[in-house]
């Protein structure tokens, strides 16, 4: 491409046809599709771009984020796309530029963040929105007011077509919390918005303000129509998208007892319903499913907490029957009197992702009954659900073989804290598919703690089931067809008898670790009543024996390559082969830990007898934590393989160098590189040009060398050197300690209590979240603080050199005009006494006898309301308002 203009528009946005048609013939224009990543189109579809000079990009947006397909690129994860983000600046002629018309993308401190961040992973000017984009008359104008850089494209719309269309990128706007259907009243409710999409086939977006409660009181049944009782997504109206546009969800609230006696959402056979950062909750159904929401046609449900409902019959919070995908949401607080307290799917498909589902309850599945149909879990948490006199308290999935088998696939994700009378976790009598998952402190009163596979079929991969408890089988009750490898049976109990895993059915145990399970009585590794063969796995550490058989007609068969503690009479002869360690009641193991990898694992110490020692029948790639299974002279017995440290070296041309799960030493030498640690404590240098480094997992240690870099903590108690150059370090998570180094440098501790300094030359210091040290170091510095996010301790303010600067959209009671000083003289005061602060005029209030620094946003009434000690200047200087800079 030569000079290309791109323009990203989002399939969501109100008439993206008509825009579409009245742009630049010479621009090129990508839609986005609605079921696929919108940040991965966005990057796809440069190809092998060369000297873009301008992409407009579309779409919905709020605060801080943007709606790209079915993806939310947020200031709170653009760092997963950091990577992705910074191949866009390889597409982009030196002086290009991206424009961005989300409506408020660039509005507030986490917005102009957001927009920074976009500025410094790409190298473009960038202009954005803090306002509603798109027809006046509904609020909107299309001005980008916030800027980075210079800017010299024009809109990718002429004036004509901006005043002609007829919306703004936020869609209907709901702007009443009251239950009422009046077309005369000059408002738009709730069910009104549902009622006008319902009338039309195009998709509709309905705005919802962020934080209102929008309390359903119509009440009415027998009609599929919305106008009383629930609201009813009908078939034909188009998907019909419901958001709130903030930080706080909207909340729809039935009632409960006192309520409308119906639940919140109704979707009918062929229509489709979109929720997005809102709460469902009072719902309350007799002698009919679905608490919250019954869905027979498509739910997609993103960001949004489904609590606080309930049905006499299945599915507390919400009933499927059609097909539902549910991502970065929270069903809890549900409840019924049959299956399903979270959520019953009833043959029906769900897919589940970045969820948690907790604190629900029902007879049976206390989070989740699965009858028949087909579920999808990953990435998400299962949690303190009970079923109250019956099975599954985590999961239940149903099915028989003549009729038609349920199907859940569980991939990394976590089931704890759950209780049932059988199969604490999970109850299994159709096909439960389970990796790189954890099945952790869940309990049976009778059997299973962990999981009880009656009569089904299950394969655990990857996996750990550690610290349940049950009366029998505390980790595993097997009695139909259960495969086991690559994992950790670890640290479960019972009150009578075999912690480990109860064999009645069949299993094959291959590449696993079965340790520190423990009960009064019987072999606590693993008792077979049926049919098992082990290979390469450790049983060992156990209390009583290790392995056991309940009669002589069981058949115990080993595999070959274990290594096995101490085994009861009547298994004396299944451990035999040449290859077999038996007797050996200390593996050489470290305690059950992060070692890398999802899941928490043993390592096995330098001097473990099982080092090389095992097997691979599986032909297995990788361990449990995902390093490869072949290290060294040969497999390693049990889940676990044993590592060499890794060192892994650039060129001198642009990088992209991943680390392992393990410790890593990376570098970068020369050329743009993108570093990325992955898990563990590594250390990372970016040396010559402009590098990305991300430390991820792990306390890392970070050093970006020459030029301007990106230096990402992420996760974990992070050492981080920007070194020479414009350096932008972000701590992340963690109580991380951050140094700008030579030039002007952009640190930001992000959350955790962290250290930051500018170091050299004149730098901007952002302590985030948690109580933050701020050392400016030489040259004038810009300390940015925040009120209500913790402490900003200033150890080096230097009056009439360096700048405090205050946002307005975070300090709401400051009137005066930006820029420096206070317009409004009697907003900033000095004092002598904590006590004159609550009381002093002012908003901004300095104390000079201790170095205090106050948010006074009550005035002269006692204490500081919203407000309180948000920075300390620990050398006790004499400042004045010419020290401070307003913004916003």
């Amino acid at each position: 491409m030569n000079k290309t203009k791109l323009l990203f528009i989002d399939s969501k946005v109100e008439n993206y046809n008509y825009l579409i048609s009245q742009v630049d013939p010479q621009t090129k224009t990508v839609i986005l599709q609605p079921n696929q990543n919108g940040i991965d189109q966005i990057s796809q579809s440069f190809g092998k771009c060369l000297d873009v000079e301008t992409i407009h990009i579309i779409s919905h947006g709020e605060t801080g984020t943007l709606y790209l397909g079915n993806s939310i690129l947020s200031l709170n994860n653009i760092h997963q796309y950091s990577e992705s983000i910074q191949k866009w600046s390889k597409c982009l002629s030196a002086d290009g530029e991206i424009l961005i018309y989300g409506c408020q993308v660039a509005s507030g401190q986490s917005g102009r963040k957001f927009v920074r961040q976009l500025h410094q992973l790409t190298g473009a000017n960038i202009a954005a929105s803090e306002t509603l984009t798109g027809n006046v008359s509904r609020g909107g104008n299309w001005n980008l007011e916030v800027i980075f850089g210079q800017l010299k494209s024009a809109l990718a719309f002429t004036p004509e077509v901006r005043a002609s269309y007829p919306g703004v990128l936020a869609n209907i706007v709901v702007d009443t919390t009251n239950d009422v259907v009046d077309n005369n009243d000059g408002v738009t409710s709730l069910r009104e918005a549902i009622i006008e999409a319902n009338s039309t086939p195009e998709d509709d977006t309905i705005q919802l303000t962020a934080g209102a409660t929008y309390n359903l009181t119509i009440s009415g049944s027998e009609e599929d129509d919305a106008a009383t009782g629930d609201l009813d997504i009908v078939a034909g109206g188009g998907e019909i998208t419901v958001i709130s546009q903030g930080e706080e969800k909207a909340v729809i609230d039935a009632g409960g007892e006192s309520g409308i006696n119906d639940r919140v959402f109704h979707v009918l056979e062929g229509a489709a319903l979109q929720l997005e950062n809102v709460e469902v909750t009072g719902g309350l159904v007799t002698g009919d499913s679905g608490g919250g929401i019954f869905n027979r046609g498509t739910a997609n449900i993103i960001n949004t907490t489904i609590s606080g409902n309930s049905t006499s019959v299945n599915g507390g919070g919400i009933n499927n029957s059609g097909t539902v995908s549910i991502s970065n949401s929270t069903i809890t607080s549900n409840s019924n009197n049959s299956g399903g307290g979270g959520i019953h799917n009833f043959l029906g498909i769900a897919n589940i992702s970045d969820s948690t589902i907790g604190n629900n309850s029902a007879i049976s599945g206390g989070g989740i009954l699965n009858n028949t149909g087909t579920i999808s879990i990953n990435n998400s948490t299962i949690s303190d659900n009970s079923a109250n006199s019956g099975s599954g308290g985590g999961i239940q999935n149903l099915g028989t073989t003549d009729y038609l088998l349920g199907i859940i696939n569980i991939s990394n994700s976590t089931i704890t804290g759950n209780l049932a009378d059988s199969g604490g976790g999970i109850y299994n009598l159709g096909t439960t598919n389970i990796n790189n998952t954890t099945i952790s402190d869940n309990s049976a009163s009778n059997d299973g703690g962990g999981i009880r596979n009656l009569s089904g079929t299950a394969s655990i991969d990857n996996s750990t089931i550690s610290g349940n408890s049950a009366g029998i089988g505390g980790g595993i009750l097997i009695s139909g067809i259960t495969s086991i490898n690559n994992s950790t049976i670890s640290g479960n109990s019972a009150g009578l008898l075999v912690a480990g895993i109860y064999i009645f059915g069949t299993a094959n145990i291959s590449n696993s670790t079965i340790i520190g399970n423990s009960s009064v009585s019987a072999a606590n590794g693993i008792t077979v009543g049926g049919t098992a063969t082990v290979t390469s796995s450790i049983v060992s550490g156990n209390a009583n024996d290790d392995v056991g058989i309940t009669q002589s007609a069981d058949i115990f068969t080993s595999g070959n390559n274990n290594l096995i503690g101490t085994v009861d009479g009547l298994a004396i002869n299944s451990f035999n082969g040449d290859r077999d360690q038996v007797g050996v009641t200390n593996p050489l193991l470290g305690e059950l830990a992060d070692n890398g990898g999802p899941t928490l694992t043993h390592l096995p110490l330098s001097n473990s007898p099982v080092i090389d020692a095992g097997s691979n029948p599986n032909t297995l790639t990788t361990d449990q934590r995902g390093q490869p299974r072949v290290a060294g002279a040969g497999v390693d017995i049990g889940a676990v393989e044993l590592q060499p440290t890794q060192e892994i070296m650039g060129t001198a041309e642009a990088d992209f160098l991943n680390g392992t799960i393990e410790q890593d030493s990376i570098f970068g030498l020369d050329g743009n590189d993108v570093i990325n640690g992955l898990d563990d404590d590594d250390v990372l240098f970016g040396n010559r040009d402009l590098d990305t480094l991300n430390g991820d997992a792990g306390n890392d240690t970070i050093y970006g060398g020459r030029d301007d870099d990106l230096v990402f903590g992420n996760i974990g108690e992070d050492f981080l050197r920007g070194d020479r150059g414009s350096d932008s370090v972000f701590g992340q998570e963690g109580n991380d300690i951050a140094f700008g180094g030579k030039d002007s440098d952009l640190i930001d501790g992000g959350f955790g209590n962290d250290s930051i300094s500018g170091d050299l030359d004149s730098d901007t210091l952002i302590g985030g979240q948690g109580i933050d040290t701020l050392t400016g170091g030489e040259d004038a510095d810009i300390f940015e603080l925040a009120v209500g996010e913790g402490l900003d301790i200033i150890t080096d303010f230097v009056p009439q050199q360096d700048i405090i600067l205050l946002d307005k959209s975070a300090f709401t009671a400051i009137t005066s005009d930006s820029g420096t000083g206070f317009s409004v003289d009697a907003e900033f005061a000095i004092v002598t006494s904590d006590f004159d602060a609550e009381t002093s005029e002012a908003v901004i209030v300095y104390n000079s006898n201790n170095g205090k620094l106050f948010y006074n946003a009550n005035g002269t009434a006692a204490e500081f309301g919203s407000g309180g000690e948000f920075a300390n200047l620990t050398n006790i200087v004499s400042i004045s308002e010419d020290d401070f800079l307003l913004r916003g």
